[in-house]
């Protein structure tokens, strides 16, 4: 074998390196990337779910507690005159959720009584927020309306939905 074949030799070996180097970097892209695709559906379910409890949080508290959401202290002043006292009309809270000690996430929850009086229902928005509260990995906002009208028959209402709405745009 003459040396001219054996530096032509060296070169064909060398691209054909170079091509099956280039094929395994664009495997591994591929992979990486679907991956994170599977990690970002992982986490908008799990913020679903984080939404999920706190609607049913909300609704929970609302059945067992007839103080529940608090109207304020009367404090309030309408804006108008100054001097008349306002209800509470908007409620907002939020609770952490943990998994072998490890915070996973938390919901917030909004609970809207304005159109309690007129409508008879209240409004309850909650966001499910995955990963850290600055700066989430996912976000899901879920809305429902809450019948609050006593049905025939019972002494109080069963917070039934009457509409439910995911508010996240997705």
């Amino acid at each position: 074998m003459s040396v001219r074949s054996r530096g032509m030799l060296l070169i064909v070996a060398l691209l054909v390196l170079g091509v099956a180097l280039l094929a395994g970097m664009g495997l591994m892209t591929s992979q990486v990337s679907n991956y994170r695709g599977v990690h970002s559906a992982e986490d908008s379910a799990m913020a679903v779910c984080l939404a999920q409890a706190g609607l049913e949080d909300a609704r929970l508290k609302l059945e067992r507690d007839p103080l529940f959401p608090p109207h304020g202290d009367g404090n309030l002043v309408e804006p108008d005159t100054g001097s008349k006292p306002q209800e509470q009309s908007l409620f907002t809270y939020s609770e952490d959720l943990f998994l072998d000690n490890k915070r996973v996430g938390c919901y917030r929850v909004s609970v809207d009584s304005s159109f309690a009086p007129g409508y008879q229902f209240i409004r309850v928005t909650s966001n499910g927020l995955v990963g850290p509260t600055e700066s989430p990995s996912a976000q899901r906002v879920l809305r429902v309306d809450l019948d609050i009208s006593i049905a025939p028959g019972r002494s109080q209402s069963t917070f039934q939905p009457i509409k439910i709405e995911d508010l996240s745009g997705l």
